[in-house]
């Protein structure tokens, strides 16, 4: 397994509701819209870096993009 998404692979087993309580900060739309691109595997290698690193940097964004990618995985009703 690629270690670059393995903290996020531990939120995806964690409980939501603890994810979900760590998010204090409002996200900027712009900022927002990097991390669901990011989710979707829509990145360029180079964005991928960037937001790698910006994860690494700013670990409250990680529950954002653990809903992003969770919203990505619900089925289309």
């Amino acid at each position: 397994m690629n270690d670059d998404f393995k903290i996020l692979l531990e939120f995806f087993a964690g409980d939501v509701q603890e994810v979900a309580g760590r998010a204090a900060a409002t996200i900027p739309t712009e900022l927002r819209d990097k991390i669901v691109k990011f989710a979707s595997g829509k990145c360029t290698e180079e964005e991928r870096v960037e937001m790698k690193k910006m994860l690494q940097e700013q670990p409250q964004l990680i529950p954002a993009l653990v809903t992003e990618a969770k919203a990505l995985r619900q089925p289309a009703e």
